[in-house]
């Protein structure tokens, strides 16, 4: 008859994917011979140096990178895409097994990627998933060594809008390692530089790039987002608002296209102009295909509202 798991033993293992080191069994006052027989029935084999499991349990990507970050030890923890994917971000469902482990800590395994830090200490971790990570902050400045500017966008961007994290939080982690001359700050300093003063964040790739035509061709800036109470009703969130103009525009992408979102859309589109407000919709082809087009409706506009500097 196979050995039992002490019971604090099993909680410990389904907190953490089925997982458990020979230091947590001994934290937990067991002796090692305990660990040794649940190891030599195969109850609970060893998966990675002094991390055990479950046998039976599927390698899922999580299981495996909680694994890797256990057997790094330590204050391991998982970075760069390996959080970005923990985090939710869309772009990286196929992210690495990617971990920051201290300084001059030798620490290797087949296929994955151990980034060394000096700081690494300093740096509290969370939990995502039973996993230990760099916070929101921090990954903004590690991403920016490992990803294309493009990539990069994306990131920042879901880490303000989805993670609480804001331009005066990414200023200050950018003044904090910059005078470590971490790498990755180049990246996050040119998103300061472009994106500072811009009120509101983009819902969208689509809409991120509508916003990029606009700085690049030297539009005023608009507030991303901007919310209009309505009488009766929700209120209204408008893609891009030149509030001191009242001129909404709007980027449609794929959802727009039934005959349901267009009599949706019209329904309120009226109820803005009701309430003073000049809309313009534009959809993905001519935002992707025809931007030259798009900022001119969108400058000839302001032009005639008032709105483009130098205008009355």
């Amino acid at each position: 008859m196979p050995p039992t798991i002490p019971s604090d033993v099993r909680s410990l293992l389904e907190e953490q994917h089925h997982l458990i080191t020979t230091s947590q069994v001994s934290d937990l006052g067991h002796h090692p011979s305990v660990l040794a027989r649940l190891r030599d029935a195969d109850v609970v084999p060893r998966i990675d140096g002094r991390v055990h499991g479950i046998a039976g349990v599927p390698m899922t990507w999580e299981r495996r990178m909680l694994a890797t970050v256990l057997a790094a030890g330590g204050g391991a923890r998982a970075s760069h895409r390996a959080v970005a994917r923990l985090l939710g971000v869309p772009t990286y469902e196929g992210a690495p097994i990617e971990l920051s482990v201290l300084s001059k800590r030798k620490f290797a395994r087949p296929g994955v990627i151990v980034h060394e830090s000096r700081d690494l200490a300093y740096v509290p971790p969370i939990h995502i998933d039973g996993i230990p990570c760099t916070p929101p902050r921090r990954l903004a400045v590690d991403i920016g060594a490992v990803l294309g500017e493009t990539a990069y966008t994306t990131v920042i961007r879901e880490l303000r809008r989805s993670h609480g994290v804001s331009w005066k939080q990414l200023a200050a982690i950018l003044e904090l390692h910059s005078r470590r001359g971490r790498n990755g700050c180049g990246p996050l300093r040119r998103q300061l530089e472009r994106y500072h003063g811009i009120d509101g964040i983009p819902d969208t790739t689509l809409e991120q790039v509508f916003l990029d035509d606009l700085i690049d061709a030297g539009h005023p800036s608009p507030t991303c987002q901007h919310v209009v109470p309505q009488p009766h009703g929700d209120p209204f969130r408008l893609d891009f608002a030149w509030v001191p103009v009242r001129l909404d525009v709007e980027i449609d992408g794929p959802h727009h296209r039934t005959d349901a979102a267009r009599r949706r859309d019209a329904r309120r589109d009226a109820v803005l102009r009701r309430l003073g407000w000049k809309v313009l919709r534009f959809d993905e082809e001519e935002v992707m295909y025809a931007p030259g087009g798009v900022l001119y409706e969108v400058r000839r506009t302001l032009e005639r509202l008032g709105g483009w500097p130098g205008r009355c």
